[in-house]
């Protein structure tokens, strides 16, 4: 059976603050109130939002609020300075997944490229099952070779979101019902080619990297 697939070409362009961006999943209760919905999917579980951006020379998101939601985001390419209430003044480089809780307090950030060459980023919102009192800050390193634990049971959530960063010819077998995005590189899933940007339901499916292949796997437990 073909898989059921969105891909980011297929739908309009949209940004803000000179950030371009393709919003692959915006949740329609509680996905941002601003922004390109059209063809967007609803996520899954409680992962509400992705959206892929790119990030010119000195553009940034501007210092915003968020409360009632952790914020994941993971650079591509380029780099990322990260701004706000929580570790001012991280330097986020390539394969650097930023995870902020909101906790009951909520926190500020700006995600701003300080360099001359575009900067790729990935966002994901979730939202929390658990509240912690304060806020939190973490990264993660998307390991080559392997598949990296990034959100879910750690944080009392039953939405994993995972990355994997695997080699020519390495495998993987998809959770069930899970939805993956492939970042980069070029993937095999069931002997059907998918190539960098596009967004797809898995159930167990054997995924073979063809060519050096980033994708986001996202799954309820």
């Amino acid at each position: 059976m073909p898989l059921i697939k969105l891909d980011r070409n297929s739908i309009e362009t949209g940004g803000f603050h000179g950030i371009v961006q393709k919003r692959l999943i915006v949740h329609p209760k509680y996905g941002p109130g601003m922004g390109v919905r059209h063809g967007t999917w609803p996520g899954i579980g409680n992962l509400i939002y992705l959206a892929d951006s790119w990030f010119g020379e000195g553009v940034a998101t501007g210092m915003h609020p968020h409360k009632f939601i952790d914020v994941l985001t993971f650079v591509v390419e380029g780099e990322l300075n990260h701004e706000g209430s929580l570790e001012h003044g991280v330097n986020l480089k390539p394969l650097d997944f930023q995870i902020q809780k909101s906790g009951k307090e909520g926190f500020a950030h700006n995600e701003i490229n300080k360099g001359i060459l575009t900067t790729r980023m990935l966002q994901l919102w979730l939202i929390p099952e658990k509240e912690d009192e304060a806020a939190s800050f973490r990264v993660r390193v998307a390991e080559k070779g392997k598949i990296t634990k990034v959100y879910g049971k750690e944080d009392g959530n039953s939405t994993q979101i995972e990355v994997g960063h695997l080699g020519n010819e390495q495998s993987y077998i998809t959770p069930a019902k899970s939805i993956i995005y492939l970042v980069a590189g070029v993937i095999e899933v069931d002997g059907e080619l998918v190539e960098e940007g596009v967004l797809f339901e898995a159930n167990k499916n054997k995924i073979v990297s063809i060519k050096n292949s980033i994708f986001i796997v996202s799954y309820v437990f």
